[in-house]
């Protein structure tokens, strides 16, 4: 991850608002236009996935194990095709968890994964920027 002073920090969301609790079925995600060398947030963003129409009838909250792990249905990576291509430039993802095949991706793409959880988003943001800023 290039830690330049403008970074963009995205976290699962279903309202723009608070933070999801499913990372992969989550209707969108709050970006967080970063300004490390000010220590402050400059923009904020909800951007909606396109693909939330079917999550095989399970309720947010539903978790699900996949058959096997090794074997990616064309369904699911319709799904994480959506969620990478949603937030394809972000530098940091913040969520409360994601399985090990998101990871991957995220990481061999150069993007940083935290796992965290706070319902108010702007509180992990806030703590984030604490960390890394260069102020």
């Amino acid at each position: 991850m290039d830690q330049g002073s403008l970074i963009k920090i995205a976290v699962p969301s279903d309202d723009g608002e608070t933070m999801s609790d499913h990372f992969g079925r989550s209707l969108g995600f709050i970006v967080y236009y970063v300004d490390l060398s000010n220590s402050k947030v400059i923009n904020k963003e909800f951007r909606k996935r396109k693909y939330t129409e079917d999550f095989h009838g399970h309720h947010y909250g539903y978790h699900h194990e996949h058959e096997d792990e090794s074997v990616t249905s064309p369904e699911e990576a319709k799904k994480h095709l959506d969620i990478l291509n949603t937030i394809k430039d972000v530098d940091v993802i913040i969520t409360a968890g994601m399985g090990p095949r998101m990871i991957s991706a995220f990481i061999s793409l150069n993007k940083a994964v935290i796992i965290a959880y706070d319902a108010n988003p702007d509180n992990l943001i806030n703590e984030y920027i604490k960390q890394y800023s260069n102020v």
